[in-house]
């Protein structure tokens, strides 16, 4: 290789490391920081309270849509008059 090649190499591999390193040293302080303050506490009070409104309110509400939507097609499927013009 070049001498300036190699230089360049050089260069780039040191501010490669120091970038990388930074971003470590960084994240370490996000970590504590996220720990002083309670973040990760906080956050899992929310992923249980939207875990416990998906389970008592949202995941019924789709059960019985689903039967409902059952329950209309055998309906659908049976034939049944449901009422109207022509009933005896």
């Amino acid at each position: 290789m070049h001498p300036f090649s190699i230089l360049t190499l050089a260069i780039f591999v040191a501010g490669y490391i120091t970038a990388r390193w930074d971003l470590v040293t960084r994240l370490y302080e996000l970590a504590i920081f996220a720990v002083d303050h309670g973040v990760l506490t906080r956050t899992l009070k929310g992923f249980v309270i939207l875990s416990l409104v998906f389970f008592l309110f949202i995941l019924p509400l789709e059960r019985l849509a689903a039967w409902e939507s059952s329950a209309v097609s055998y309906i659908g499927m049976k034939g049944a008059n449901l009422g109207g013009a022509d009933d005896p």
